[in-house]
Formats: structure tokens, C-alpha cells, sequence
């Protein structure tokens, strides 16, 4: 095709941004004009906002899991269709770049359409990874900054300002221990944040962090232009009290929420931050020897402390342990200690073996949307060589 007779630019990103990521990444062969079009950051974010619109309904669910038997981890993504039993009969696989050696990362969070990847369960603190897997393209974050002697503690927040939402960031805290007890950790944390933008973390002052986060299960929530986890103070009583940790992507300012009673007088181990729709969601777990039980809270109104709601309460019964994601007709999955995954019908309280397995922490459940961000970025494998993908 020439690109003397086309239609005017207009009107064809108007016709390529409907268009899935797959026929965009073959149109970037067409001609050059196409490929600068495709790969523009405009044309991204264009392409972003059209299809998040359309996708509020989504029928393709993402599911990741570590599988034992093969020693790897395994991205799937299922027909989420309504009252369909989930299986693994009719998903597509997605192709993992990384080994991660020993074990399998941590999910921090998967924001348009790119997976944030930390590699603190089992191996190196301070490797972070973005990869969005509908491109196959991945950033290998470089290593922060803010590296003190062990013993330290540390959580991670991805997500991007409503700013610049093609613009993504991982926002690290890290708690330096003067000793080996949870109350010896200094405060205000150290604090540093990467952005896609510059490439590079950069540090800022955490003003008025007064407050401790649950390290090592930490979980973290993007939801309205912040990042949320699960934080708690230290009482003059020797008590706790625990609420949630806010960090704003946009002004990049901490702040904090409080939970009900019934959630700020818990253990803040016993709590998990989850995404529940469009909704900050908390999950109590009560543990018993035989079985146990856990709560589902989501706040109605954003940042209004009167509209925490008690959704559900389910009986953890047949070695069900841990709320992993939830399905678009209502039901919820849930880990077992048989490293398996269960979906569980708040109505009926059915519970559903989807035969799936799994490491129990490994299970990471979201909507898949595809998107092109990272499009122009270069990979960078993991054996230590960058490499740019020329045949998508």
C-alpha cells in the first residue's frame, strides 16, 4: 500500500484503534507511517481508553499459578462466561519469558495490561519486572536504590497516575529494622519511586508515615488513582490497630483510611487488601483449627469510613484457605490447602472443584485486557542480555 493513497490520519486511527493488539502488531509491517502511527505514544493511550470502555464486561478471566509438576509458572486465560463452569478445557496460554530459578515471583499487581513481577519469596529482593504478555515485550526495572542492611522490610505498589495513565509506576517503602522485633522499625519509611517515563526510581520524603505495613504477605489494591495496603500502628497500650495505607500516584502523597471496628481491632496479618469490581475490598481471615472462616468488606464510597459494607461471610470448609479473585456472575475462587483452586457461590454456598492446581500463594486471579503500553520499550531478558523482539 502506498502512502500516497490512504485515508486521511484522522480517520484511520479512528478505524486502527478498535482494533485487537494482535492486528496491530502486524499492521506496524505495512508501511512506515503505520508503524509510527501504531507505536506513537498518543495512538497507545488512544487505543487504551477505547478498549477500557468497551471491556467493562469482559468475558476473559487471567489466571496465574505455579505448577509443580512441570516446576513453572503458568499464565492462562478462561472463558468467564456466565453461569459456566471455569476450566482450563477452553483457555489460551500465555508464553512466559522469565525463569525465575527457584520458586515462582510475586504478582504485585497486573494494570493495562501489564503484569508487575517481584522476585522476594524465594530469591533476589530487589528484581521488579513488567511484562505485558499480549505483546510479549518486558522491562527489567534497574535496582533500587535504597538497599539497607538486613534485617529490612519492604512492600511494593504498581499502578499509574489518572495523570498520565499510560505512564506507569512502582512505588517501593521500605521499613529499615533497628532490631528484630516489628516495633524496632524506623519511621518515616524510606521511600522511592519508578516511573516508565524517566526509567529510573527517584526518592521522596514519606510526610507523615506514621504507620507500619504487613511485610512479606503483603497484598496492595490500585483503585482510584492509588495504590492501598494494609497498614497499622503501634498503641501506647501495646495494642494494634490496624487501617489501610494510602499512596496517590498522581501527587505521590501517603495518606491513610480507617477501617470499621470489626477490621481495626484485627490482627493486621489476619487482613488482605483485594480489588472486589471497581471497589476497595478487605478480607478477614478468622483461623480455627479445624477450618476457619473469612469476611469480605468493600467501602461503597471511596475514602468514606461509614460505607464499609459486610458483602459476605464464608465458612472455609473443605480445605478452602484464601480468596484469590472473583468471576464476573457473582462466584468467588478461593485456594485450598490441597494447593488447588475452588470457585464458591455466595447464594447457594455450592463450592465447585474447577480441577486446577496450584501453589496456594502462587494463584493470581484478574480481568485479561489487552493493551500496548510497553510497545516501544526494549526487553530485557533475564540471564543479564537486552534484546529487542523484532518479530511480533
Amino acid at each position: 500500500m502506498s502512502d500516497h493513497h490512504h485515508f486521511p490520519e484522522e480517520l484511520l486511527i479512528e478505524i486502527l484503534k478498535r482494533l485487537p493488539v494482535k492486528s496491530l502488531l502486524r499492521f506496524t509491517a505495512v508501511s512506515k507511517s503505520w508503524y509510527f502511527i501504531i507505536t506513537s505514544p498518543a495512538f497507545i493511550s488512544a487505543h487504551r481508553r477505547h478498549h477500557r470502555n468497551g471491556n467493562s464486561a469482559t468475558n476473559l478471566l487471567l489466571l496465574r499459578r505455579y505448577d509443580k509438576s512441570y516446576n513453572e509458572e503458568k499464565y492462562s486465560v478462561l472463558d468467564d462466561t456466565d453461569h459456566q463452569l471455569l476450566t482450563l478445557d477452553n483457555s489460551f496460554q500465555l508464553s512466559f519469558p522469565i525463569s525465575c530459578g527457584i520458586g515462582y515471583f510475586r504478582t504485585v499487581g497486573f494494570y493495562n495490561g501489564v503484569f508487575c513481577l517481584s522476585d522476594d519469596y524465594f530469591s533476589d529482593w530487589h528484581t521488579v519486572t513488567l511484562w505485558n504478555p499480549s505483546i510479549r515485550k518486558l522491562r527489567a526495572l534497574p535496582c533500587p536504590s535504597i538497599r539497607p542492611a538486613y534485617p529490612f522490610r519492604f512492600v511494593l505498589g504498581f499502578g499509574a497516575s489518572p495523570l498520565s495513565d499510560d505512564d506507569l509506576k512502582v512505588v517501593r517503602v521500605v521499613y529499615e529494622r533497628k532490631g528484630v522485633h516489628l516495633d524496632e522499625c524506623r519511621i518515616p519509611p524510606e521511600v522511592e519511586i519508578y516511573s516508565l517515563s524517566t526509567g529510573l526510581w527517584k526518592r521522596i520524603t514519606a510526610i507523615g508515615v506514621n504507620y507500619y505495613m504487613v511485610d512479606y504477605t503483603w497484598t496492595q489494591a490500585f483503585v482510584n488513582g492509588a495504590v492501598h495496603w494494609i497498614g497499622y500502628k503501634l498503641l501506647e497500650n501495646k495494642s494494634i490497630q490496624s487501617s489501610i495505607a494510602v499512596f496517590t500516584m498522581a501527587d505521590e502523597l501517603f495518606d491513610e483510611i480507617m477501617l470499621p471496628d470489626e477490621l481495626a481491632s484485627e490482627n493486621p496479618s489476619n487482613l488482605s487488601m483485594m480489588v472486589f469490581e471497581e471497589f476497595v475490598a478487605v478480607v478477614k481471615y478468622s483461623r480455627r483449627i479445624q477450618g476457619g472462616s473469612c469476611e469480605l468488606w468493600i467501602m461503597k464510597e471511596y475514602g468514606v469510613v461509614d460505607s464499609w459494607t459486610r458483602l459476605h461471610t464464608i465458612e472455609l470448609v473443605g480445605g478452602m484457605e484464601k480468596i484469590v479473585g472473583f468471576r464476573k456472575n457473582g462466584e468467588i475462587l478461593l485456594s485450598t490447602n490441597k494447593s488447588e483452586l475452588v470457585s464458591y457461590c455466595p447464594n447457594t454456598r455450592v463450592v465447585n472443584d474447577l480441577g486446577i492446581s496450584g501453589n496456594s500463594r502462587s494463584f493470581y486471579v484478574d480481568k485479561y485486557l489487552e493493551y500496548l503500553v510497553l510497545l516501544r520499550q526494549k526487553n530485557h531478558l533475564v540471564d543479564g542480555q537486552y534484546e529487542e523482539i523484532r518479530n511480533l
